[in-house]
């Protein structure tokens, strides 16, 4: 079922952007840059000494793929993989583990969760809301054109697009995670507690919040993951540009109903928090990221329409939002997983603070909802088992050492327990891969421009005839 191009777009899908496929946009732009495709290529490799192009490994279709060779040292084993074709949820796991063994200068992912590594934040929930005059007057910093001079007006980023909220709003955002990741890190200095606003845990905080009338909702959400990495061509004129999704294509390891592997679109999955009151709009998002650390951040995505819109069915919610009572238990679960992942990434000298080894995005995801719910309904997790016995370890470490209350103390037995039940999908047969497969079809977007999102959806409303 799987069409032979991951990324093929589904020319009647609209969103009001104009969207060119990926291999099309490859294609226009080295014919416009007057390159032949190897040479082209050999530029390309010279420019992958920026993280931020390193998704191109993984992205470009097989006919572009680049040789290990030409590449930095560091890189030619991990493009040797992906030469002979695309991940699977066993060498995604593998890789995760691997990636332990890179030591490079980093921040402690405990600091960057309690952000001593920053300038220091508000500490009144006015200086937290206010809009300074900087704020106000400030303009959205533009990202540089990279790529323009490789291959005719191809950008590696998308140009032309705005974000939901305004650069001062984003800010907003990005402060208040740093108070509810700092607020959570007490657990780690409980005889150094800090409060905020005169609260020293995020619940008791939001319970607050919610007595003053803010209405404060969390939802765990996937979507199609790019790492935030974008690309848009010039359009014909000239004048305007043409965006190019852009998602990570991966095998699944499953069987579909005619006996070839399913492929999929590797998901990004986060816990999304949404704090309103008057014309005051905050948002939030958790999960353990590529940021190096365990902890919140402000959602502040470029908007995208074909992959992050909350109205179009390109953004999936999990179940129903959570609030009250619900919420504040999510809240302590957050810290206690938070403090769990930081401090063992810290110890481990792992590469992020952990991020891959302690699980991708997906995997805190998958944990909060087995915590809370008893179920998981993503695909894949990744979280190996030598990985949960570590963190298993710490818990009881964490037990021994730490003096929690009572909520939070039932947090860390709840998040154990989902580390023993939470299914693995790097190698899964007989009843557990008929699991997987169920728990695939379920966390797609309800609409993609993706054709290979349409099929999986399309194989989900006939499920129940799948052999």
């Amino acid at each position: 079922m799987a069409t032979p191009d991951p990324l093929a777009l589904e020319s009647s899908w609209n969103c009001g952007v104009p969207l060119i496929g990926f291999e099309e946009a490859l294609e226009q732009s080295v014919f416009r840059s007057g390159l032949t495709r190897s040479d082209w290529l050999q530029r390309l490799a010279h420019q992958l000494h920026r993280p931020q192009l390193l998704p191109l490994l993984w992205l470009l279709p097989r006919g572009w793929k680049l040789a290990p060779a030409a590449l930095p040292e560091r890189l030619r084993n991990l493009a040797g993989l992906l030469e002979r074709g695309l991940l699977s949820p066993g060498l995604l796991a593998a890789l995760a583990d691997e990636l332990t063994q890179v030591k490079a200068a980093q921040p402690s992912a405990t600091r960057l969760w309690r952000g001593e590594s920053g300038t220091p934040g508000p500490r009144t929930l006015e200086a937290l809301l206010a809009l300074s005059a900087e704020d106000v007057g400030a303009a959205d910093t533009k990202p540089a054109a990279a790529g323009e001079d490789l291959s005719g007006g191809l950008l590696w980023h998308n140009a032309g697009l705005s974000h939901e909220q305004s650069a001062p709003e984003r800010r907003r955002n990005t402060r208040t995670a740093q108070v509810l990741n700092r607020l959570g890190a007490n657990l780690q200095h409980g005889n150094e507690t800090w409060t905020f606003e005169g609260c020293s845990s995020a619940s008791q905080w939001l319970r607050a919040l919610e007595q003053d009338g803010w209405q404060i909702t969390a939802q765990l959400r996937c979507s199609v993951a790019s790492f935030g990495f974008g690309a848009c061509l010039k359009d014909s004129s000239g004048a305007g540009w043409r965006q190019v999704p852009l998602a990570l294509p991966m095998r699944t390891g499953l069987l579909g109903p005619g006996g070839q592997e399913l492929q999929s679109l590797l998901p990004h999955s986060c816990l999304e928090m949404s704090w309103e009151k008057g014309d005051v709009l905050i948002r939030l998002q958790y999960y353990q990221g590529t940021e190096g650390f365990c902890g919140w951040e402000g959602l502040n995505d470029l908007s995208r329409p074909w992959q992050n819109d909350r109205r179009n069915g390109t953004v999936h919610y999990l179940g129903e939002p959570w609030s009250g009572e619900r919420l504040w238990r999510a809240l302590d679960l957050c810290d206690v997983a938070a403090l769990v992942h930081n401090t063992e990434g810290d110890e481990g000298e792992l590469w992020l603070g952990g991020y891959g080894a302690l699980g991708f995005c997906i995997d805190s995801s998958a944990l909060l909802q087995q915590a809370l719910d008893g179920r998981c309904d993503l695909f894949p997790v990744l979280l190996g088992g030598i990985w949960r016995e570590r963190l298993l370890k710490r818990c009881t470490l964490i037990e021994e050492s730490t003096t929690m209350e009572p909520a939070h103390a039932e947090a860390l037995q709840s998040y154990r327990r989902a580390l023993l039940e939470l299914p693995f999908d790097g190698s899964a047969f007989g009843a557990a891969a008929l699991a997987a497969r169920a728990r695939l079809l379920r966390c797609q977007p309800k609409s993609s421009p993706f054709v290979l999102v349409g099929q999986l959806n399309a194989l989900a409303s006939t499920a129940s005839t799948i052999d």
